[in-house]
């Protein structure tokens, strides 16, 4: 059996700033993927999103084929519809994705469920949106990974 992965953990507070930039661009190198603390994204509104992601994802086939990503790449892709390493003679990637990204109130690419089938997966208790929420503090998250990003573009 194979040991466990340990991915890197990158402290967005982090007062030096190269060496934070440094280990993201390390991480994505070596791994892919790393782990951020101090983010700014509130936990409630994370494990809000968390808690409904997988009930989408629990749902039926064709279920969650009615929202089938876009020519905008938003929404649904099954498993095996995605090959990330066409190098491997794999069918396709074991895993489903469900994109969203960016919007405005005049143009919003993304899929959402229909209220009347999927009240539940988009309204919290307070009538905020939980992913509209998490989307708005991604972005302000983004604003604190953009040195990093810059950064990162230099040896």
């Amino acid at each position: 059996m194979a040991g466990s992965l340990r991915l890197p953990l990158v402290d967005l507070a982090s007062t030096d700033r190269t060496a934070a930039a440094g280990m993201i661009r390390q991480a994505c190198l070596e791994y892919g993927f790393f782990y951020l603390t101090n983010h700014g994204i509130d936990s409630e509104v994370f494990w809000l999103v968390f808690g409904e992601s997988k009930k989408f994802f629990c749902l039926s086939f064709d279920e969650k084929m009615q929202l089938n990503h876009s020519e905008y790449h938003r929404g649904y892709t099954p498993l095996y519809a995605e090959n990330l390493d066409p190098s491997t003679k794999a069918k396709g990637d074991l895993k489903e994705s469900f994109y969203i990204g960016p919007s405005s109130s005049t143009n919003d690419v993304n899929q959402w469920p229909s209220e009347e089938d999927r009240m539940i997966w988009l309204k919290r208790s307070k009538d905020n949106e939980t992913i509209d929420d998490y989307r708005d503090e991604l972005g302000q998250g983004e604003a604190r990974v953009s040195w990093s990003r810059l950064q990162s573009s230099v040896n």
